[in-house]
């Protein structure tokens, strides 16, 4: 056994994991600040055109399915793009949806392989060449496989080696590099 972690995820944690799979989507720091201006402002657009609609069809008493439609989709697009804009609300929802609170995760990595363990699911083993790339911010280490599952290690919960050490031997082991999450 080269390392162990075992960790009961927090709030923060899956906030964390939220940011990561985010930064994935948008590795480019000026692609990630354009949409976030961006995508609440045509948000906020689109809904004044929906009630725009409303206006209209209340003043002049036309109501027909074309003017429903372009309401009803400019309301729903304005509120997906308000919602898909708030971070800190997709972290809070991702919480409370998240069903294995209070569930305790053990991860052994071995010199050929690596185990999960919970109270769920049970024992489940991976190969090093299954991990597609990796992502590290300050409090954790984030390993995605090909098939896209995540695996988040928090760095203050190792018990068996050094967190210090880890990210080089997931680089060798794996043969990916861990980019730094800003």
């Amino acid at each position: 056994m080269e390392y162990q972690i075992q960790m009961v995820y927090e709030k923060e944690d899956v906030g964390a994991m939220v940011r990561a799979m985010e930064y994935r989507r948008q590795p480019e720091k000026n692609l990630r600040l354009a949409t976030k201006i961006a995508y609440p402002i045509f948000g906020i657009l689109l809904i004044i055109v929906a009630i725009g609609t409303i206006a209209a069809m209340l003043t002049a008493g036309l109501v027909s399915i074309a003017t429903i439609v372009v309401m009803v989709a400019s309301m729903v697009g304005g509120v997906a793009l308000l919602r898909r804009s708030d971070s800190r609300g997709m972290e809070r929802r991702s919480w409370k949806k998240y069903p294995n609170k209070g569930l305790t995760l053990t991860y052994t990595f071995y010199n050929d392989h690596f185990e999960e363990v919970d109270e769920v699911s049970g024992e489940n083993t991976y190969q090093y060449i299954s991990i597609a790339s990796a992502n590290e911010d300050d409090n954790h280490f984030f390993l995605f496989t090909a098939s896209n599952a995540g695996h988040m290690l928090r760095k203050d919960c190792f018990l068996v080696g050094d967190p210090a050490t880890f990210g080089k031997f997931i680089r060798i082991k794996a043969a990916v590099t861990i980019d730094p999450i800003q």
